[in-house]
């Protein structure tokens, strides 16, 4: 529950990170293993970064986002700001109750780095350090003016965890602070700074689960032709990523210091979470994310709020990345209107929408058809644009191998399903609209 005094609110988001990474972080690990509560059933419902970042910042589904790719026509920081998004986010809220609020990293794609370079910063936030080039590892520059280039020094992880960091230390502890660190890693090409290269390597079990190894052939079309990811491909992807957190987890731990140095971590909400997950050859698809697969809509996600949370705790609720504004709000008591639920309650939900527009040229990955769908913790429901559905019992089958749409056994749930994904999807993702039955 809210506290008499606001909290500082912490928010780190990584991205495309997998769920299971976490427990390698030991920092962030110790937020849940000595003070703070985990996430098992953390999801994004349209698990692309535009989206679920605009998602995250408003506490709204897409289909009131309208945000659905990372770019034009469809999404991208353009969409966002168009629609009036921007006024109405997280930041705007907690600043109108006082906060002092600050944003370091990347916060939305398309344009908006041409628009930090010449100087625009969005409302709601009172500092900003953010890139004003492509978001990157190496050779950048930010909107401060500073360039970096290939040094282990300019690694950017560590600078924008350096200035989060001066946040927390330069704002007046009479203030309560939001700040928000949102890095690129571990994104792809997951490059790691220079002293973790190699940290993981043949360290991590080779990932060979039956969705990695088994037949494709009963999914999608835009599926069935795709050839098995190569072993060795997908194991040192998988290292890769794990040692570029290795830096983020290293930011955490000086987020936490800094707190701690400041006199604020007895009445600080941290979160850690990533914007989405990633695919790593379950199904074929490699480094995929925007398809409704459990490795792509499940996020880690732990919340730290010592006196309020339960330490060493683990809440199985459906958490959704629209809950993340919803609960910061009611920590803050802050007035925002979403579509979330406030963690910090005791409120369920039996699903939600499944969301994902048609990948455009902007995404560089494969095209797919866009799709609506519903997720319980049970079962998964999905229609695509052309006519295919996927029925899926978690229960029994949690690899996804075995779609029972066109089971006759399974007839009443596919309808039920269905119904509840035609009820929430409103309105629907661009290129999309209801078949009268599936394929």
């Amino acid at each position: 529950m809210p506290s008499s005094s606001p909290p500082n609110i912490v928010l780190v988001l990584t991205d495309d990170q997998r769920t299971g990474s976490m427990r390698r972080m030991p920092a962030v690990w110790s937020l849940i293993r000595r003070r703070g509560v985990r996430y098992p059933n953390a999801m994004a419902p349209t698990s692309l970064c535009c989206p679920s970042r605009a998602s995250i910042l408003t506490g709204l589904y897409a289909h009131h986002t309208r945000v659905y790719s990372n770019g034009l026509p469809d999404g991208g920081w353009q969409r966002f700001h168009e629609r009036g998004l921007e006024e109405r986010t997280l930041a705007v809220a907690l600043h109108d109750v006082g906060f002092e609020t600050g944003m370091f990293g990347k916060y939305l794609n398309g344009s908006f780095p041409t628009e930090a370079a010449a100087g625009y910063t969005p409302p709601g936030w009172d500092r900003m350090v953010t890139f004003a080039t492509k978001p990157g590892y190496f050779d950048y520059r930010l909107n401060d003016g500073s360039q970096h280039g290939s040094r282990p020094k300019d690694y950017s992880t560590d600078v924008l965890g350096a200035h989060a960091v001066d946040f927390i230390r330069d704002t007046p502890t009479d203030k309560p602070l939001f700040t928000y660190f949102a890095p690129v890693g571990p994104h792809r090409p997951f490059s790691p700074a220079p002293r973790h290269s190699g940290a993981w390597a043949g360290k991590l079990p080779s990932h060979k689960g039956r969705s990695v190894t088994a037949s494709v052939k009963n999914k999608p079309p835009w599926i069935r032709n795709r050839r098995r990811v190569p072993q060795k491909t997908i194991d040192a992807q998988i290292a890769s990523a794990q040692e570029a957190l290795m830096s983020i987890d290293e930011a955490v731990k000086d987020l936490v210091q800094a707190l701690t140095d400041t006199g604020r971590i007895g009445n600080t909400m941290f979160i850690f979470m990533s914007d989405n997950g990633l695919m790593a050859g379950e199904h074929h698809l490699n480094p995929w994310k925007n398809v409704p697969y459990r490795w792509s809509t499940s996020v880690p996600m732990t919340i730290r709020w010592d006196g309020h949370l339960p330490a060493n705790g683990t809440d199985r609720r459906l958490a959704l990345n629209i809950d993340v504004a919803t609960t910061i709000a009611d920590a803050a008591s802050a007035t925002m209107s979403t579509d979330g639920l406030s963690l910090l309650r005791s409120r369920t939900r039996p699903g939600f929408p499944l969301e994902g527009g048609p990948w455009r040229r902007f995404d560089s990955l494969p095209k797919h058809p866009a799709y609506c769908g519903w997720r319980t913790k049970n079962w998964m429901y999905t229609q695509y644009a052309t006519g295919e559905q996927e029925l899926f019992h978690y229960r029994d089958d949690r690899h996804e191998l075995r779609n029972l749409a066109d089971e006759p056994a399974h007839r009443a749930r596919l309808k039920e399903m269905r119904a509840a994904a035609k009820a929430a999807c409103k309105p629907v993702p661009p290129n999309f609209s209801w078949p009268p039955q599936g394929k």
